[in-house]
C-alpha cells in the first residue's frame, strides 16, 4: 500500500469481511482508504491528522454509518468524517466544536455505544479529556466534555482497551491509566506509536520507537517489557524494515489469513503501509514464550 506515514486504523465490514478497509492519515494531510489488496479506494484531501479513531458501526438516524475522527493538531481541532461503504466515499461530518483546554495533539476511541462514541483527546500539555459525541437529532453531532485529568507526561498517541487508557510519547514513555486518569503502570520507552491487542489469551501493548527494526511488546497490565518482534518476509507476511505507525484489530477481515484480524504497520524505510495477519503475530508471541 503506497503512501501513508501517519496514524493508521481500520473500518471492518461485518456484512462482507473481505471488503473491510484499512485507513491511513498521510503526512501530507487527508485520509487514504485501502482494501486488503493494497488498492487505494479513496483519497480524501484535508488537514494533516496526528491521530485517528474509528466507529465502524455508528447508528446515525437509524442507519449504520462508519465514522472516522482525526486530531488536526495544526488547527487544534478534532475533525469528523462519515464513510459511505458503497464506493468508499468519505464525507466531512458536521461536528460540534471539541475544544480542549490546552489544544489537541492526538486522540483515540474510548468506547462506542448506540448512537454515541467517547473519545480520549490528548492535549498539547500533560492533560487529557474524554469527549462524548452523539446524534441528538440536530444538524450536527453534539459534543460534550465528560471529564478531564492530568497525565504523567505530555502524550502524542493513545489507545484504550476494556476501560483502561494507554498513552505514549517519545519523551514521556508508556503509561497505563484508568478511565479517570489514575496511573496504574508506566515504562521508560521512547514510543512513537502504540496499539494493544490479545494474542493467544495474552494482552499485549505493541509499540515502536520509530527508529528501530522491531515491534516491541509490553505486558498490558504492568507494562513490563516483553519480546521484540522482527517482522520478516514470509509466505503471507511482508517484511517490515522500520516500523512506524501501527494498529491492530481482532475484527474479521475475511480470507483465511485475516479472519482473526490483522496488524497494519507503516514501514518508514519502504514508504509503504503493510498488513500482517494477527495469527502470524500470535505464533511469534507463542514461539517466544
Amino acid at each position: 500500500m503506497e503512501g501513508g506515514g501517519g496514524a493508521v486504523g481500520f473500518l471492518p465490514d461485518p456484512q462482507a469481511p473481505s471488503l473491510g478497509l484499512v485507513l491511513s492519515a498521510p503526512r501530507i494531510g487527508g485520509l487514504d482508504l485501502y482494501d486488503l489488496d493494497g488498492v487505494l479506494k479513496t483519497r480524501h484531501t484535508g488537514e494533516r491528522l496526528s491521530g485517528l479513531a474509528t466507529a465502524p458501526n455508528f447508528e446515525l438516524r437509524g442507519e449504520s454509518l462508519p465514522l472516522i475522527f482525526g486530531a488536526a493538531a495544526d488547527s487544534q481541532a478534532v475533525r469528523g468524517f462519515a464513510v459511505v461503504r458503497d464506493g468508499a466515499q468519505v464525507l466531512d461530518l458536521p461536528l460540534g466544536a471539541i475544544e480542549p483546554l490546552d489544544g489537541v495533539s492526538g486522540l483515540c476511541l474510548m468506547r462506542e455505544g448506540t448512537g454515541f462514541v467517547e473519545l480520549v483527546v490528548l492535549s498539547t500539555g500533560a492533560h487529557a479529556e474524554i469527549w462524548r459525541v452523539r446524534d441528538a437529532g440536530e444538524d450536527q453531532l453534539s459534543v460534550e466534555r465528560i471529564r478531564d485529568f492530568p497525565l504523567p507526561a505530555p502524550a502524542r498517541q493513545c489507545a484504550a482497551f476494556d476501560g483502561d487508557i494507554y498513552t505514549a510519547s517519545p519523551a514521556g514513555g508508556l503509561a497505563r491509566l484508568t478511565a479517570d486518569g489514575t496511573l496504574l503502570a508506566d515504562a521508560r520507552y521512547p514510543a512513537a506509536s502504540l496499539t494493544i491487542g490479545e494474542f493467544n489469551g495474552t494482552r499485549l501493548v505493541l509499540a515502536a520507537d520509530g527508529n528501530g527494526e522491531t515491534v516491541d511488546t509490553f505486558d498490558a497490565a504492568t507494562l513490563e517489557a516483553g519480546i521484540s518482534i522482527d517482522i520478516v518476509d514470509g509466505l503471507s507476511t511482508p517484511g517490515v524494515q522500520s516500523p512506524g505507525a501501527l494498529a491492530v484489530t481482532s475484527a474479521d477481515y475475511g480470507y483465511t489469513a485475516y479472519a482473526n484480524g490483522l496488524l497494519a504497520v507503516y514501514d518508514t524505510d519502504a514508504g509503504r503501509l503493510k498488513v500482517v495477519s494477527r495469527d502470524a503475530l500470535t505464533r511469534a508471541v507463542v514461539a517466544a514464550d
